[in-house]
């Protein structure tokens, strides 16, 4: 079942068990550079449709969690590509509307229960952090626009007429009816709630109250970049000035000819400011994001020579991106900057992102900090339990929508269902690209092992690709046979494997071979009840961290007495220069 490489193949993913989330497997899509794959969050109680680059789906997967990955390929021409990429793509902004109108929904809720209780309406809002309430005395970055006395009058024209309409909202009719939610299909309509309004309302006005009569940044709100690797020459001082030329030209547009959503005026304006700050300081500057997203592992804290390792790392792919950065204007090559900007602050923070082209570090408008007092409705109680049931009934149905169950409704069934809704014969057009296969209980299909099974001896697929673990590949490379099957697979001696917070305390690795893995699995039940034990004692002394570590032990070494290998330790301090060259090999078979 093999033929020629692809280098940006389309198929099903089966990723192997580890220890912790998705510890009996995982399953995903991969369609081209990106991958579609579900996970539920405890906090809003919704199975997330999550889309990320293939590359960081891989790093994350195949190294951190040091699991195999196993994809199954369909053959697809590029105009099935593109209309099932477009499918997923619809599916995605589907439900990113739903759950965008559920927290403005909720937002309005607690605004009006804010000012009800504080007799007050502050709002904090995406894109004012980045600015004070002090005036600018100086502000160079006007020489961009040089407005003329009639563009000014324009301006405060524009002012005049959303602050008019902004005293005039409290009389105009709220949202009526919720978009519904019965099924993860049909386009949705964005809410327009009054707070939402008013904030659109608030941006379009700071864009231009600063314009003409701008106000100090503030600079916590940036990150500024210092030292050689960071700093731009001459030449790039130069381009990236014909850069402020093209957003000031963009901007002007957005102001007199052309109506642009107040966040693309937003992201112009903070992007001339973050651009003329990093040809002023002579090194790179940009705006701080509130990360956000789903985090594949807790929180831990990177010890200080990895973090030096990582920041020289992050160095050399600065000036990679630089390059390209500086190779012409264009909004996607801004889009990508910021992007990989924002990976560093992620780093740096030790979170992760979502995707996205706003800038999101929240404040006051530094021109109104407080929203027209007279927007307050008559009857505030009765507005506030409309909005209150409006919240309870949204938010029902989409957790009802989105809803995750470990059998029925899991991170593979929920693929598969998905996939025969679009494609109920395994069709786009005239391709077949694979076979329907049940996803309900009886089938088996939950369990993503199993699903995997079926795909790997149906027609529909093309190849199979195999991604090793990290693990595995440096295993590879170990010469001899004691160092590769005893001494690597013992944790206290292994020169691959290093203990981490992330993971519990064990002595085997188990993965390796299958006949002797229950004596192994023996070694390791005893090592943690003998760990959990230990933990009663020091419980109250470590709040029962020891103990808790020590049940984890057990439980994910009881499946090795029956020959069942999870957990497979994770490697969340990996620098580049040990990874082997052999995971850069594209698509290796």
């Amino acid at each position: 079942m093999q033929s020629k490489p692809n280098p940006n193949p389309f198929g099903f993913l089966y990723i192997d068990s580890n220890s912790g989330q998705s510890s009996g497997g995982h399953s995903a899509l991969r369609l081209g550079d990106r991958v579609y794959h579900l996970q539920y969050s405890f906090e809003d109680k919704i199975f997330h449709i999550v889309r990320e680059p293939w590359d960081e789906f891989r790093f994350q997967y195949g190294v951190v969690q040091n699991r195999n990955i196993e994809l199954y390929e369909w053959d697809l021409s590029e105009q099935s590509k593109r209309l099932l990429r477009q499918k997923w793509n619809e599916l995605y902004l589907v439900q990113e509307t739903h759950i965008q109108n559920q927290k403005k929904l909720e937002e309005e809720w607690e605004n009006l229960k804010t000012k009800r209780t504080e007799n007050q309406f502050l709002l904090p809002i995406s894109g004012f952090g980045y600015f004070t309430n002090i005036h600018d005395p100086n502000p160079s970055f006007l020489n961009l626009f040089s407005f003329s006395e009639e563009e000014k009058r324009e301006l405060e024209t524009t002012i005049f007429k959303w602050e008019k309409f902004e005293k005039s909202l409290h009389l105009t009719d709220d949202i009526r009816s919720l978009p519904k939610t019965e099924s993860p299909y049909p386009l949705v309509s964005s809410l327009q709630t009054k707070t939402e309004q008013y904030k659109i309302i608030q941006k379009r006005i700071f864009v231009r109250k600063f314009l003409l009569d701008p106000v100090l940044t503030y600079d916590q709100a940036f990150l500024q970049l210092k030292g050689p690797n960071f700093q731009l020459d001459e030449t790039e001082k130069k381009i990236w000035g014909r850069y402020l030329d093209h957003l000031a030209k963009d901007l002007r547009s957005c102001l007199f000819e052309i109506e642009c959503n107040d966040w693309e005026e937003m992201t112009l304006l903070i992007r001339i400011l973050y651009v003329q700050k990093s040809i002023k300081e002579g090194n790179i500057v940009f705006p701080k994001k509130n990360l956000d997203g789903f985090t594949y592992l807790p929180e831990i804290e990177i010890p200080e020579s990895i973090k030096i390792t990582k920041q020289e790392e992050y160095a050399i792919l600065f000036e990679t991106n630089k390059k390209i950065f500086s190779s012409g204007y264009d909004p996607i090559l801004f889009f990508n900057w910021e992007s990989f900007l924002t990976r560093y602050q992620g780093f740096l923070d030790s979170n992760y992102f979502i995707e996205g082209i706003e800038f999101n570090w929240k404040g006051y408008n530094p021109y109104q900090n407080k929203l027209n007092q007279n927007i307050e409705p008559i009857d505030l109680n009765k507005d506030i339990s409309i909005k209150e049931e409006n919240l309870e009934r949204y938010t029902k149905g989409i957790q009802n929508l989105y809803s995750y169950h470990l059998v029925d409704q899991n991170c593979t069934t929920e693929l598969i269902r998905y996939l025969n809704e679009m494609f109920p014969e395994g069709k786009i057009g005239n391709d077949v690209f694979w076979k329907p296969i049940s996803n309900k209980v009886i089938s088996f299909n939950f369990i993503p092992s199993v699903a995997a099974f079926k795909l790997e001896s149906s027609d529909s697929t093309k190849q199979i690709k195999v991604y090793p673990s990290y693990r595995n590949l440096k295993r590879k490379q170990l010469d001899q046979f004691s160092e590769r099957y005893f001494q690597d697979r013992f944790v206290p001696t292994s020169k691959i494997y290093k203990t981490n917070p992330i993971d519990h305390s064990f002595l085997f690795f188990t993965e390796e071979t299958i006949w002797d893995r229950p004596i192994y699995g023996l070694f390791n039940t005893v090592w943690g009840i003998g760990y959990t034990t230990v933990g009663v004692i020091t419980a109250p002394f470590d709040k029962g961290k020891r103990f808790s570590k020590g049940t984890e032990t057990v439980f994910y070494s009881l499946p090795e007495l029956v020959f069942f290998n999870i957990r497979k330790g994770h490697f969340p301090f990996i620098t580049a220069k040990e990874i082997p060259e052999e995971y850069y090999e594209k698509d290796s078979l």
